[in-house]
This record gives structure tokens, C-alpha cells and sequence, in this order.
């Protein structure tokens, strides 16, 4: 098990803390040295294997937990959030690191996040929970893109939620009408005609152009208006009105409508995923 609050002996170095299940299992030294040292450079910690773990900061006491926990090679692995508090870098690191010795190991794992990203990433699985009861179990694309009700939609991810009511239901489609007119989509399970619900639509699945797209049978287009941009690097946020639903999209940076002026947006049927309203 990793801890969240570390867990380190403080009496030990880096080096000791991370060997201790090794030498409890009586491993030869050249055997436990051999280990110790491949999982500390899994970890970053190489360098530090002689520093005393009361002169290690938070996020490298979390790595030597982590580390403590690795070298054991157990059969199961409870971690409760291991990375929350590396830098953004390192934990992108160590999440592929994971991924790769669980992989590698056959080494099942139970991981406690928060961090969506995390979940999505490192799971066969995925479990989400609200107020202490499973609300949805499913591999990460499901949960992601076939959310079984608001609160997994809201949870897991950014999504825009457009309100409506069913109009017309038929081979796991549905029709809604909403503020912004007629939205086709994926009819999520108990959907039926006249239910209301609201539309989840991730923010990637809006499709922004500033001539009027080509519209495939059952895409969603409309027109609307930028109400507000963010450029961030590898993609621009936009904040896109139509009628008085204001639509969180994702673009590329080549794309520069300014604020105020009027844009296109299409959003595929099977993108498009209505739930009954809670």
C-alpha cells in the first residue's frame, strides 16, 4: 500500500526506507541492492539513496512510498493518490511508469484519485463513486463517453450540459428540444419521448468553423457567436454562445475568430449524449 500522508521512516535513509521489505524477506544484499536501486530511478530518487528522509521534500517522500511499495513486486497494490503532490512534469512521469510496471508486473492495482486525467489514464476499470454508492462501472472510454447520468458526465472530464425534451426516440437515438433547437443524440438508458434531459456534449466534440461546415446525416450545426477565448499553448478555449446557451468548445490555435463575431459549430449525433435531468 502507498499512504497519501507518505508513511516514510524517518530513522531511515532513502536508501534503507526502500529496501526494509526486501531485507525482512531475507533477500541476498546484491539482490536487494539490484532492486532497490532499479525502483529508485524508476522514482528519481538514484541520487538521494544516502539522504535522511527527514530532508526530503513532500514529493519525494511520496516517491520513496511509492518506491517502498514497488519493490516488494506484491501481487495486489492499494494506492491512496500516490502523485498529488509531484509537479506536473514528474507526475506525467511516474503515471506512465505505473501504467508500464503494472503492465509489466501482471500487477493488479486498486488506485484512490480524484485526478480524472489519472483515472482515464491508468485504468482497465473504473469505478465512480457518489455520496458512497457506485454509480457507474466501466472501462474509461464508457465512462467518458457514455456517462450513465449527470453526475458521472460532470464528474469525470469537462462536458457542456444543454437542457431539453425529448421529442422523438428510435434505435438508441433520440431528438431533444432545447434553447439552442433540435439536438440529435445518443439516447442514454430510460430515455423515452417527453423525458427531460440535459445534453452532454465534451468540449473536443465541438467542431468550430468560421465558414458554414458540411453537415453529415444527423450532425448538429448551428450558428453562434464567440463570447469569449483563451489561448492556451496547443489549443484555444472558446466560449461560444447560440441562443442563450453558451458552449464550451476546444479549437486550434489557427483559428482565430475574434470575440463578438459570429461562428459555426458541428457536433456529431453520437457525441451528443442525453440523460434524464436529475
Amino acid at each position: 500500500m502507498v499512504f497519501q500522508s507518505y508513511a516514510i521512516w524517518p530513522h531511515m535513509n532513502v536508501f534503507q526506507n526502500a529496501a526494509f521489505p526486501l531485507e525482512v524477506r531475507r533477500l541476498a544484499k546484491k539482490d536487494v541492492r539490484e532492486r532497490v536501486m532499479r525502483v529508485l530511478h524508476a522514482v528519481a530518487l538514484e541520487e538521494l539513496v544516502d539522504r535522511d528522509a527527514t530532508k526530503l521534500s513532500g514529493g519525494q517522500q511520496q516517491r520513496l512510498a511509492l518506491a517502498r511499495a514497488l519493490v516488494m513486486e506484491p501481487q495486489l497494490l492499494l494506492l491512496d493518490e500516490p502523485l498529488s503532490n509531484l509537479d506536473a512534469k514528474l507526475r506525467d512521469r511516474m503515471r506512465s511508469e505505473l501504467k508500464r510496471l503494472q503492465r509489466e508486473l501482471k500487477l493488479t492495482t486498486v488506485y484512490v484519485t480524484h485526478d480524472q486525467s489519472e483515472a482515464l489514464a491508468l485504468s482497465h476499470e473504473i469505478a465512480v463513486m457518489n455520496e458512497g454508492h457506485v454509480v457507474q462501472v466501466g472501462t474509461p472510454r464508457e465512462i467518458y463517453e457514455q456517462p450513465s447520468d449527470q453526475f458521472v458526465a460532470d464528474f469525470v472530464g469537462t462536458t457542456n450540459f444543454i437542457g431539453g425534451t425529448v421529442t422523438a426516440v428510435g434505435n438508441g437515438r433520440c431528438v431533444v428540444s432545447s434553447a439552442m433547437g433540435e439536438i440529435n443524440a445518443h439516447a442514454s438508458e430510460g430515455v423515452s419521448k417527453n423525458t427531460a434531459v440535459v445534453v452532454s456534449v465534451r468540449p473536443e466534440d465541438v467542431e468550430l468553423s468560421e465558414a458554414p461546415p458540411t453537415a453529415a446525416d444527423g450532425d448538429n450545426v448551428c450558428k453562434g457567436t464567440v463570447d469569449a477565448k483563451d489561448f492556451l499553448g496547443d489549443y484555444l478555449d472558446f466560449r461560444v454562445k447560440v441562443g442563450d446557451v453558451v458552449l464550451l468548445a476546444k479549437a486550434h490555435p489557427s483559428l482565430r475568430t475574434p470575440t463578438g463575431d459570429s461562428i459555426y459549430l458541428r457536433i456529431k449525433a453520437d457525441k451528443c449524449v442525453a440523460i434524464i435531468s436529475q
